[in-house]
C-alpha cells in the first residue's frame, strides 16, 4: 500500500496540470461544493481490486467453466485465458454528475461536477496512466457541455452512446470514438503541461518519458493521416 505522502504526491500532478476549475481530491470531504467546479475524487487501488482489459481495453470479468476452468469474457461474450488479458492502470469509473449546488433561487448560476478516476499506481507509469485518464475526463466534460447534457440532472458518460438532441451532434460523437481528434488534444495539452511542470524533476531514465513520448508521436502520426 502506499503512503499518504505518496498518495498526495500523485494527487498534486494532477491538480498541476488541470484547470483551475478541476479539484483533484483523494477525499469526498474535500470537494469542493461551487458552480462550475469540477470534483475528481482520485481513488488509489490496490492488488485486491485489480480490474482485467483486453487488448483493446473493453473490461474482462472472470468467470469458471463448469469443469472449473477459469477464464475471462468481456461484455462482447468474447473469452479470453489469463495470458490474454491485462490489469488495468488507471480507468474512469462511474459517471460524470452534474448537480445544482445552491438551492434555486439564488444569483449563483452552474453547476457542480463529480467524476472518479481510479488508478493502480504500483503496475507500471502512473504519471502517463494519470494524464491518459484525465484526458478522458476532459473530453467527457467538453461533450457533456456541447449538448448540454448537465441541465438535465443526470449522469453523463461516454457522449457516443447518448440519446443526443439533434442528428448532428450525434453523428459528429459517434464518429469521435474513444480515442478521437478531441481526446488526442487533451492528452496532448496535459501532457505538455506535465512536461512543462515536472520536466525538470522526472529523471530522464523515468518510464514516464517512453510512455507519454510514445503516445504523443502516436496521435501525431494518425493526425497526418
Amino acid at each position: 500500500m502506499l503512503s499518504d505522502v505518496q498518495k498526495e504526491e500523485i494527487r498534486r500532478f494532477a491538480h498541476r496540470i488541470t484547470p483551475k476549475s478541476w479539484n483533484v481530491v483523494l477525499r469526498l470531504e474535500d470537494e469542493i461544493k461551487k458552480p462550475c467546479v469540477l470534483n475528481i475524487l482520485l481513488s488509489i487501488q490496490g492488488p485486491k481490486s485489480e480490474v482485467f482489459t483486453d487488448h483493446f481495453g473493453n473490461k474482462c470479468y472472470p468467470c469458471e467453466s463448469k469443469d472449473g476452468i477459469k477464464y475471462f469474457q468481456n461484455r462482447y461474450g468474447d473469452v479470453f485465458l489469463k495470458s490474454q488479458v491485462k490489469p488495468a492502470l488507471g480507468m474512469v469509473s462511474g459517471r460524470m454528475v452534474f448537480k445544482d449546488p445552491t438551492p434555486s433561487g439564488t444569483k449563483c448560476k452552474g453547476k457542480v461536477g463529480k467524476i472518479t478516476i481510479k488508478l493502480w499506481p504500483y503496475l507500471g507509469d502512473w504519471k502517463g496512466t494519470l494524464i491518459h485518464e484525465l484526458a478522458h475526463v476532459a473530453v467527457y466534460r467538453y461533450n457533456a457541455f456541447k449538448t448540454r447534457e448537465y441541465r438535465k440532472k443526470a449522469l453523463f458518460k461516454n457522449p457516443w452512446n447518448i440519446d443526443s438532441k439533434t442528428l448532428l451532434i450525434k453523428k459528429t460523437l459517434l464518429r469521435e470514438g474513444h480515442h478521437g481528434p478531441a481526446f488526442q488534444r487533451a492528452f496532448s495539452t496535459l501532457a505538455k503541461r506535465a512536461i512543462r511542470e515536472f520536466g525538470a524533476e522526472i529523471p530522464a531514465d523515468d518510464i514516464f518519458w517512453t510512455t507519454v513520448r510514445y503516445e504523443l508521436k502516436q496521435y501525431e502520426r494518425r493526425r497526418k493521416y
